[in-house]
């Protein structure tokens, strides 16, 4: 399996590696399709105790902008069964990718690299297992678009703490760079995460910046800690996050939140230009 060989070869540069400074980015596959995974994995979900049922398509209109389209699996006229084993083949591609991860972290001690070695862990993207009847990624939902993020630095306060702040992986480079003791070049669009590490109480960031490609078209979306607007060509979305965190009631419409949606808008602008601004070559 792909990803056992990942974890072997993470180990061996460790191994090799332990006893100067080293930067090791393991990537692994899954749970990338082709959901592919040992056996044993795939019995840790037995099929009749997976949970999923295919979203009405008459209430899914009702949220959805008008033409919006859909990515995915959903054009393949796939039955209810063929769906709950694909649910079940990713949760079981994730096991086996999470035991992968153990086998590396499990060699830090005997190296002796526990006590002095920064651990990341995290993901490019979500993966939409039909809710809002999508599939896959491409998307600008919650679901689509948040990736886990755990980060271990040695004798650092907020270990073992959870943080619900905002946050981007741009943040990620920053982070590193200080806490390497680099100086990190000054274009860059993230901020360090350090202080947070060391008080899982500090705040995050305002809002987080999202922009995804579906064909030639672009959809952007901006988050605070309760609103989400999204923006593609075919229309708009805002959903409250705090009520509604599944994001099934767009309010794109509602008379109610017209100033947030304003400011949701100004929030987009905002973090669009700046996106662009600092798309610059490096200064020498």
């Amino acid at each position: 399996q792909t990803d056992g060989k990942v974890a072997s070869e993470t180990i061996a540069m460790l191994k090799e590696h332990r006893d100067g400074p080293f930067f090791i980015a393991a990537g692994f596959y899954r749970p990338h399709v082709p959901e592919v995974a040992p056996k044993k994995y795939f019995d840790m979900y037995p099929l009749d105790k997976v949970k999923f049922e295919p979203e009405d398509p008459a209430a899914l209109a009702k949220v959805l902008p008008a033409s919006y389209g859909l990515v995915g699996f959903q054009n393949l006229d796939l039955t209810v069964d063929q769906q709950r084993s694909f649910v079940r083949a990713y949760y079981a591609a994730t096991s086996f990718m999470d035991a992968q991860v153990g086998r590396v972290l499990d060699a830090l001690k005997p190296l002796g690299l526990d006590r002095n070695t920064i651990i990341i862990f995290t993901s490019d993207h979500g993966f939409l297992l039909g809710e809002h009847g999508q599939w896959e990624k491409q998307m600008l939902f919650e679901g689509s678009v948040k990736v886990p993020l755990i980060i271990n630095m040695p004798g650092a306060k907020g270990n073992r703490r959870v943080s619900r702040k905002m946050v981007e992986l741009v943040d990620l480079y920053p982070t590193l760079a200080e806490l390497c003791a680099i100086k990190p070049p000054a274009e860059l669009q993230g901020k360090s995460l350090v202080p947070m590490l060391r008080d899982s109480k500090k705040p995050g960031k305002e809002v987080a910046y999202t922009v995804v490609r579906r064909g030639s078209d672009l959809g952007k979306a901006i988050s605070t800690d309760r609103w989400r607007y999204t923006e593609w060509p075919e229309g708009e979305e805002l959903y409250d996050l705090k009520k509604d965190p599944t994001e099934d009631h767009n309010l794109i419409k509602s008379a109610t939140h017209s100033e947030t949606l304003k400011q949701m808008r100004i929030h987009l602008k905002r973090a669009e230009r700046n996106a662009l601004s600092e798309m610059r070559p490096p200064s020498h």
